[in-house]
């Protein structure tokens, strides 16, 4: 995947990679380090619908405005005071997580920036829909997704979202993540954490 972003000639002064935790972090420390730029992440915590949590009617991170599927809401019959509510709710823990990762994000991090997003894979895509969609109110100069492995229509879905996308695997019979991976064991908070770290001493070391 490195190889390929390669071609697109990616400055680090220039460029950031933005991973979207967790098993996101692990691909991306590899692409920061073959390509040399320098790595960030982004924690996008899913607004859940009001009766059925893991329905996602929006995304919001620590900082800037949410992302809120206005037809679903209005659909789902979603109040104003249950979404204000659940923003307040899912900021506070998009902080608590960075505050538990050592992460500070500034909008000077991602602005006129070529921002290459990365995940370790592609589900329904709403993820990394929400990521775009977040990182598009910081005036990126360019927003690239980059991933090993999606469904085809996943891909497909995302093409308005991103300005370009690299998938190594695109499948139009695609079953799950897990089924390109050879190891896909569950990655935790403390090895984030400690993925980071090493990150930190060889930028303090360069």
């Amino acid at each position: 995947m490195a190889k390929k972003l390669s071609r697109l000639d990616l400055k680090a002064e220039e460029s950031v990679v933005v991973a979207v935790p967790r098993g996101g972090v692990v691909v991306a420390r590899q692409v920061s380090s073959t390509l040399n730029i320098p790595l960030k992440i982004i924690v996008v915590k899913k607004l859940g619908a009001p009766i059925n949590p893991e329905l996602a009617i929006g995304a919001v991170a620590s900082f800037g405005k949410p992302v809120v599927d206005r037809w679903l809401t209005e659909d789902l019959g979603v109040t104003a005071d249950y979404i204000k509510k659940e923003v307040y709710n899912k900021k506070r823990e998009a902080k608590n997580r960075e505050k538990f990762l050592g992460i500070k994000l500034e909008v000077k991090d991602f602005e006129d920036k070529k921002v290459v997003v990365v995940d370790d894979g592609l589900a329904t895509g709403q993820t990394a829909k929400m990521a775009a969609k977040i990182l598009r109110q910081f005036n990126v100069a360019k927003l690239i997704l980059a991933v090993p492995c999606a469904p085809t229509s996943a891909v497909n879905e995302l093409r308005r979202e991103y300005d370009e996308i690299i998938c190594l695997e695109e499948r139009n019979d695609f079953m799950a993540v897990g089924q390109f991976y050879r190891d896909f064991r569950p990655v935790g908070d403390e090895e984030v954490k400690e993925i980071l770290n090493q990150k930190s001493k060889i930028k303090n070391q360069n």
